[in-house]
């Protein structure tokens, strides 16, 4: 036979390891447990607070009442208990009607607790309401407390303790950046010779001293919120008129900070597909750089791809492999599945359809002019009206430097659609022609003056002597005779000097020679002397008079005054 003392023991043993779990429950947002409270299940739990802290959770609706609604109500009547001097006593009691559990303090009904609270916790409504009444009254017993005068003076004198030692943190925070803006000041002017030039060029003293001293006063205002916030946490929770502010303060810190977390550690294993994909991109990024960078300096070398193709090919993969790693990354990315992010997503790319259209057909046109070998870096070319060598080359434009030092800018869809001339692409094999056209009389024999031209250019700096220089008789005028002299030359960037070497030397030739250039026209006429014709060998030549049209007497090549 068991004794009674023994009897009670183990009764009270069994309840206190049935309200263990309840007890944890009540004061921590709860699951609800039972099967047929579907609706329950779906509602969110809802904390009845007291003086700011959460003292029970209500996780079933009643009626129209929902969790959130039941909650505010019973907070409600919590404070009413304790500001109530007239109720001394707070213990919360438990009494029964109509089939609930009323829980009051003296005159005070703080709720009910019904059988569908109980099933949500999965225990009888007995013991739910037992230790909704011991959580209860607690917190009434704390919160009265609160506004005792003793609590409320160790609460001022903490307040002042408090201010002191926040005004003291933010003197020494003060001196602290001040302190550190001189140190970091200190470190940057301790540098060699070769930094302090380049700094003198890219940053200057003063703009460092303000980067620095932007840098210290950010870090000063972000420490010194964050001192005054911790403060006012602080001093706010001492008091119980306040205290739900400061609860609400700290909340309002915590729970970005809980968000951003909790984002975070659900984002690691997309984090991790993102940077082997990223790895891996760039692992192609150097095979394809160092590929076109061998066949750029000939040591790879394809029948039909010349190695000036080598790097706007390599731009062009380069692209198309960034853009497959982005589509492939692109579902992976934080929010890429949101509505906000998929309406900037076809925002930004209306705009960009709006506004890429010139830059599409320049880009298309870079690659066009590229790969049908129009021109390239360092050739001499004529474009349209400009004239000079091309210094850049991009998928949007060329840039051409004049022989007066001028760098023009050109669209690369003006460039596709106008008439190119290269005059180096040849230059190095068969030869540049450079030509040039003297008008001279009838007077002077033809073979004469291919003579003096070809001598002109044989003695011309930059004229190739093989193949050699020949002239063409272009036309029989009225009054001269059009000679074009033509020249090779290997050096076409040079080719302006060396005209300007050639006018000079066929004058030198025709002038040693007595041969007078004809320019503007001369008008032959007879008074007796006879007609003006080149004799019959090299270097024969005629005596006659011309008359200038502007008024004048002139002479033919090797003639003298009539």
């Amino acid at each position: 036979m068991t004794s009674p003392a023994l009897r009670t023991a183990a009764l009270l043993l069994l309840l206190g390891a049935c309200a263990a779990p309840v007890r944890a429950q009540i004061t921590a947002a709860p699951t609800p447990h039972s099967a047929d409270q579907e609706s329950d299940a779906a509602a969110e739990p809802a904390a009845v607070r007291l003086g700011g802290d959460p003292v029970i959770w209500i996780v079933a609706g009643i009626g129209p009442y929902s969790t959130v609604d039941r909650a505010a109500r019973i907070s409600t009547r919590l404070g009413e208990a304790v500001r109530d001097r007239s109720v001394n006593d707070l213990t919360v009691t438990i009494g029964e009607a109509e089939g609930a559990s009323e829980l009051r303090c003296g005159t005070h009904l703080l709720m009910r607790v019904t059988q569908r609270d109980a099933a949500a916790f999965g225990v009888g409504r007995a013991t739910l309401a037992q230790e909704y009444a011991d959580a209860l009254t607690q917190a009434l017993r704390t919160e009265r407390q609160r506004y005792l005068p003793a609590t409320l003076f160790r609460s001022g004198t903490s307040t002042v303790i408090a201010t002191v030692i926040l005004g003291l943190a933010l003197w020494a925070l003060y001196r602290l950046m001040r302190g550190a803006r001189r140190i970091m000041l200190r470190l940057l002017t301790r540098q060699s010779a070769g930094v302090r030039s380049l700094r003198s060029e890219i940053l200057s003293h003063a703009r460092v001293v303000r980067s620095v001293g932007a840098l210290t006063r950010g870090a000063h205002a972000v420490l010194t919120v964050l001192l005054i916030n911790a403060y006012l946490t602080y001093v706010l929770g001492l008091f119980p008129w306040t205290r739900p502010v400061s609860t609400q303060l700290l909340e309002y810190e915590l729970t970005p900070i809980r968000a951003v977390a909790a984002a975070f550690v659900g984002y690691l294993p997309k984090l991790l597909f993102v940077l082997v994909i990223a790895g891996v991109l760039y692992l192609a990024l150097r095979i394809v750089n160092l590929f076109f960078r061998q066949v750029e300096q000939g040591r790879i070398v394809f029948a039909n791809f010349p190695a000036e193709w080598a790097d706007p090919t390599c731009k062009i993969v380069r692209v198309l492999l960034v853009a497959f790693g982005l589509i492939v990354v692109f579902p992976y990315l934080p929010a890429s599945d949101s509505p906000a992010f998929a309406g900037v997503s076809v925002f930004m790319g209306v705009l960009f359809s709006l506004a890429s259209s010139s830059a599409l057909s320049n880009m298309i046109a870079g690659i066009a002019l590229t790969y049908t070998g129009a021109f390239r870096v360092g050739d001499r070319i004529k474009l349209g009206d400009t004239f000079g060598d091309v210094v850049e080359t991009s998928l949007l434009v060329t840039r051409v430097r004049t022989i007066k030092n001028e760098k023009i800018t050109i669209p690369n869809s003006v460039a596709l659609g106008t008439a190119v001339t290269n005059y180096s692409r040849l230059a190095g094999t068969a030869g540049l022609i450079l030509h040039t056209t003297v008008t001279i009389g009838y007077a002077t024999s033809w073979r004469v003056v291919h003579d003096l031209l070809i001598a002109a250019a044989s003695k011309t700096p930059g004229i190739l002597a093989e193949p050699r220089p020949f002239v063409w008789q272009t036309a029989l005028n009225d009054f001269f005779v059009s000679y074009e002299l033509n020249a090779y030359t290997a050096v076409p960037r040079d080719m302006i000097d060396i005209y300007a070497a050639l006018h000079l030397r066929i004058q030198d030739e025709f002038g040693a020679a007595g041969v007078e250039i004809m320019s503007p026209h001369y008008t032959a006429f007879r008074d007796g002397n006879p007609a003006v014709v080149p004799g019959g060998g090299p270097g024969a030549s005629a005596a006659g008079a011309a008359y200038h049209p502007a008024g004048g007497t002139t002479f033919g090549s090797g003639g003298s005054p009539s």
